[in-house]
C-alpha cells in the first residue's frame, strides 16, 4: 500500500504560544461589538413625546394616585386639565392624606368640623390661593389669558371610595372659597360606560 504525506490540519499554522496569549489576555480584538445607543435614544424620546402630545390633544392625561381607588359612575365625560386635590385611602382606622398636584397638605384625620369649623381648611386655602396667583403671572397680563382664567375655575377631586363624605364636603366647600368654584370628580366609569371621565 503505497504511503501518502498527510495534509494539513486545522489550526496547524498558528503557535502555541500566540494561542496562550490569546487565552490569557483576550487578545487584541474583542469579540463583543459596540452598540451605539444615541439614535435609538433618540427614537424612545421622540416616542414619548409623540405620546404626550396625543394625551395632551385628546384631554386624557391626567395623574391617578395610586392609593385613590375612585368610586365608579355610568354617566361621565372627559376631564379638562386643571388642579388636582387627592384624598387617598383610608387604611381601617388610619386616616389618608389629602394631597394638592401629588404634595401632602396635611393628614385627612386633622379635617374635622372642631379644627376648622367654618369648613375652611387653612392649610389647603392657602395652597390653593398660591397656585391661583401662580397661574394669574403665567398669563403675562395677557387679556384674553385673563378673562379665559377667571371664567374656568375648575378643580379635579380624586376621593378614595373609603373617604368619610364629612371629608369630601369640607374639602369641596374649600375650594369653592378660594377661587376654584367648578369641582369636578375623578371616577372609573362601569361596565357599561366606555372611558374614564368626570362626575361633576
Amino acid at each position: 500500500m503505497s504511503v501518502h504525506h498527510p495534509g494539513s490540519r486545522a489550526g496547524s499554522g498558528v503557535s502555541l504560544k500566540a494561542i496562550r496569549e490569546s487565552v490569557m489576555h483576550g487578545g487584541s480584538k474583542s469579540l463583543f461589538a459596540t452598540l451605539n445607543v444615541v439614535p435609538m435614544i433618540d427614537l424612545f424620546t421622540m416616542l414619548v413625546i409623540f405620546l404626550i402630545m396625543q394625551f395632551s390633544a385628546s384631554g386624557e392625561l391626567m395623574l391617578v394616585n395610586p392609593n385613590v381607588a375612585m368610586p365608579k359612575a355610568g354617566a361621565k365625560r372627559e376631564l379638562d386639565r386643571a388642579p388636582i386635590v387627592a384624598l387617598t385611602k383610608w387604611q381601617g382606622k388610619d386616616a389618608g392624606d389629602l394631597l394638592f398636584e401629588n404634595n401632602k397638605v396635611l393628614s385627612q384625620k386633622d379635617i374635622n368640623e372642631v379644627k376648622f369649623p367654618t369648613w375652611d381648611i387653612k392649610p389647603l386655602a392657602e395652597v390653593l390661593k398660591k397656585n391661583w396667583q401662580n397661574q394669574q403671572k403665567a398669563t403675562g397680563h395677557d387679556a384674553q389669558k385673563t378673562k379665559e382664567l377667571r371664567s374656568n375655575r375648575k378643580i379635579i377631586i380624586q376621593a378614595d371610595r373609603t373617604v368619610p363624605f364629612g371629608v369630601v364636603k369640607m374639602v369641596m366647600a374649600t375650594c369653592g372659597r378660594n377661587e376654584y368654584r367648578e369641582p369636578n370628580f375623578a371616577i372609573m366609569v362601569s361596565p357599561a360606560g366606555d372611558e374614564g371621565g368626570a362626575a361633576k
